[in-house]
């Protein structure tokens, strides 16, 4: 299935929906940052069009009536997509009005911190604090976050050469680099940014990368080679123990 029709798919979703009718959706959205950005504009734009509803509730014909022209101008305006599925998108343009992005959020931020770590392996940025030692390194990030310097015991083996302040999905966010391994970086996001539970896999034509987190913060292995190489790399370190 083609973005275009995907985009079809993203007119249908509304809160209550069954999940995995529209998972590849999102698997999509995971992947295509373009589509992402559309997902978002999208949403956006009808949690503003939700937000002067609630401001002016004297007048529901104005619901009604904004709903309706919405409705006809995304028919206007949209690609040309199969003639079984456009007679259905004129009533679900009006039902995405009521979307409730606390399900679609964390969808979206996974889609654009996989865009920016692409950035971020293409092109690293130089670090702010050149230091092997790793308590100065994890004292200096805590100043970034105004929180903990602590890490997660799968990181208890990671030594680091130096640090950098980033900001990722507008949140911020530092790249350690690796001091026992020249092609790995760690990026840490003050924020929690991922729907998976566990590790999370994503390859990029500049290397790999395995994003988890820990219900607070995300963290993102960046590495300039495979994935097995990757892989092979996080259990010499103990990061998937």
């Amino acid at each position: 299935m083609n973005c275009e029709l995907y985009k079809s798919e993203m007119y249908a979703w509304r809160p209550g929906s069954d999940a995995v009718s529209f998972q590849p959706l999102f698997d999509h959205l995971a992947r295509c940052p373009e589509c992402a950005q559309f997902f978002e504009r999208l949403t956006t734009s009808d949690q503003r069009i939700q937000r002067t509803f609630q401001e002016i509730p004297e007048d529901r014909s104005l619901e009604s009536r904004i709903l309706a022209g919405l409705a006809h101008q995304r028919a206007q305006t949209k690609t040309h997509r199969p003639r079984w599925k456009s007679w259905i998108l004129l009533p679900l343009a009006a039902a995405v009005i009521l979307v409730v992005t606390l399900g679609v959020m964390p969808r979206l931020e996974e889609a654009r911190v996989g865009k920016e770590v692409a950035a971020l392996l293409n092109q690293p940025p130089g670090l702010q604090i050149d230091s092997t030692n790793r308590q100065q390194i994890l004292d200096w990030c805590a100043s970034v976050f105004s929180g903990p310097s602590s890490l997660p015991p799968e990181l208890n083996k990671v030594e680091f050469r130096g640090a950098t302040a980033v900001e990722v999905a507008d949140h911020k966010a530092v790249l350690l680099k690796m001091k026992n391994e020249q092609r790995a970086s760690l990026l840490i996001v003050d924020a929690h940014l991922t729907r998976e539970s566990g590790f999370k896999s994503m390859h990029e034509k500049s290397g790999s990368a395995a994003l988890w987190s820990d219900g607070r913060r995300t963290y993102v292995l960046l590495y300039q080679g495979s994935a097995q190489e990757m892989h092979a790399y996080m259990v010499q370190m103990g990061i998937e123990a």
